[in-house]
Formats: C-alpha cells, structure tokens, sequence
C-alpha cells in the first residue's frame, strides 16, 4: 500500500529529500536509466492531512474529557506530532509517470 515512488521504467528508488525538491507535472530525469518521467502529485496528501488533523483533535478531546488534561501543553505536543507524522508520509503520495510523447 505505502510505497515510495520508483522510475517507471528502471525501478529505481527516490529518496524522500529528492522526493520534496520535485513538483507536480515536472519532468525529471532518472539518476539511473536518464529516461524522462513525470512526476505526479496524488489528491490523497490532502486526504492524509485532513485525516491528521480530525485525529488529533479526536485525541485531544479524548484527553480533555477522559484523562482530565486541562493543561494546553500536552495536547498542543500531541497534535504536533500528528502533523509530524502525516508531513513524513507525504512521500508516500506521489507517483511517477512515464512522458506522453503524444502532445
């Protein structure tokens, strides 16, 4: 399910560093096989945060009413390590394509 994005034509693997310089419909060429590909930004990344953010204020409430937290620093840590998380899987959501030569 959660993989990082290969070379459509080579197989090789992006690191999440390489994977944050590049935008969406830019043209790269691979470091391995030098063919060029597309990159292409998945619509899940918004899905991923907004997911992120509903947990975190879920856990924050659970916290408040359950666990008795009435201190702010506690869930303000909580929430930014959420967000930490889902910014680390955003790699996760982008593929590569293989050029249309067609245009």
């Amino acid at each position: 399910m959660f993989r990082k994005p290969t070379c459509p034509y080579c197989k090789a693997i992006y690191t999440s560093d390489e994977i944050k310089k590049q935008y969406n419909n830019e043209k790269i060429k691979c470091h391995n096989c030098k063919k060029i590909f597309v990159v292409k930004k998945n619509g899940g990344l918004v899905l991923l945060m907004t997911m992120a953010i509903l947990l975190a204020i879920l856990i924050n409430i659970f916290m408040m009413s359950v666990i008795g937290v009435r201190s702010v620093i506690p869930m303000f840590i909580v929430t930014t390590i959420i967000i930490v998380i889902a910014l680390l899987m955003r790699s996760f959501f982008v593929k590569y394509k293989k050029e249309d030569y067609k245009k």
